[in-house]
């Protein structure tokens, strides 16, 4: 073979492979996403305020940590200038401050329930009419929990 043809020859092969590669992949966000951290909640056994300004070991606190992981920073319990307190609170404050909340699950929102006092939670998997949730202070008193459950039973979703 000449220079040319094999030059070409090796170029023709290159980009099948390279097509036979793409073609075959996975698609980058599928239909169930899981994102596996576990307890890594920095203040276990511990009381007083976080340094987000929340309740060390509620839920409000394991959830801002899991939002700073994220890049979301509280300071003083305020993200934006707006006071987010008590989990009931958080979906009126997350309208305050221009933070999307709707009643769609997604991997990083945060799933908040009104009644009484409240309660948030990280979503961390979605999956047909189900997701799983990281919490503290649920079913484990001022402990890590997580669970699995239909994405109706939360109020709304907070999308930081």
């Amino acid at each position: 073979m000449k220079p040319t043809r094999n030059l070409a020859l090796a170029a023709l092969l290159a980009m099948t492979a390279l097509g036979s590669a793409v073609a075959i992949a996975p698609p980058a966000i599928a239909a169930e996403y899981e994102v596996r951290a576990g307890d890594d909640y920095p203040y276990k056994g511990q009381s007083g305020t976080d340094k987000w300004g929340f309740y060390k070991r509620q839920c409000t606190s394991f959830v801002a940590h899991r939002l700073d992981q994220h890049g979301v920073r509280f300071k003083n319990a305020k993200y934006k200038g707006v006071f987010f307190g008590n989990a009931d609170t958080w979906n009126n404050a997350a309208k305050s401050a221009g933070v999307k909340v709707n009643k769609t699950p997604k991997v990083g929102a945060v799933a908040v329930w009104e009644r009484n006092s409240g309660h948030v939670a990280w979503v961390s998997k979605v999956s047909g009419g189900k997701i799983t949730v990281e919490e503290y202070n649920w079913n484990n008193p001022k402990a890590y929990g997580k669970r699995t459950i239909s994405k109706n039973e939360p109020d709304s979703y907070v999308h930081f």
